[in-house]
């Protein structure tokens, strides 16, 4: 077993800044220069080890589900809970490094701000779920909101429950980031994700090797 605690990173962002993307990017060059098995990738919600969590996410993402956005937030604390216990404790633990599709400044940003439940509320929820479980860094993809609804309108058929394609939403949702980023900022990494796929990957690429997690 490795002595040294992997690193916990998680990548956050407005939609359509490319997260999905750079992280299968991300582990495609990891598993072509054999260094895979030093990390472990995953995605919120839900969770590559339960599939429990896989169920939370299935019916936070229904559109057919009507739920509160308290309820919103309890669901995504528990998956959460179920991917930490699972998965990522255990990686990191073991000396492996973690990347994360998303954590709790989603909720933060989401359920806290945008659905008004309430920040402070929303913290607490997810220190008690994650028993505080902070990630090493978060890296968070900048975009315009007038070209995150450009992005999604293209790529995506349909949104999914928990998406919109309003330019006022995500001028919204992108204030709320801010206000979190702005609170704890060391914790975070902003970069500009209106450029090239490649350049994106650089920029994130960058980081890593501060961090010398790659």
């Amino acid at each position: 077993m490795n002595k040294n605690k992997g690193k916990f990173i998680v990548i956050e962002g407005m939609d359509g800044s490319g997260k999905s993307t750079i992280v299968q990017m991300l582990k495609d060059d990891l598993i072509s220069k054999h260094k895979i098995d030093d990390f472990v990738f995953t995605r919120e919600p839900g969770s590559a080890f339960s599939k429990e969590a896989e169920k939370i996410r299935q019916l936070i993402l229904d559109n057919e589900n009507d739920f509160s956005h308290m309820v919103d937030a309890l669901l995504f604390a528990t998956s959460r809970r179920l991917n930490l216990e699972k998965g990522i404790w255990p990686a990191l633990n073991f000396g492996k490094h973690v990347i994360s599709d998303r954590y709790w400044t989603s909720s933060f940003v989401y359920q806290g701000i945008l659905g008004n439940v309430g920040l402070e509320k929303v913290q607490l929820i997810n220190e008690i779920a994650t028993d505080n479980t902070k990630p090493d860094l978060v890296i968070f993809f900048d975009l315009q909101p007038e070209t995150s609804v450009e992005r999604i309108t293209k790529i995506r058929g349909e949104a999914d429950r928990l998406e919109k394609t309003d330019v006022a939403y995500y001028e919204n949702l992108r204030q709320a980031y801010k206000t979190i980023i702005n609170k704890n900022p060391e914790q975070f990494r902003v970069i500009n994700a209106n450029c090239s796929i490649i350049e994106l990957y650089r920029k994130v690429e960058d980081i890593l090797k501060e961090l010398e997690v790659i």
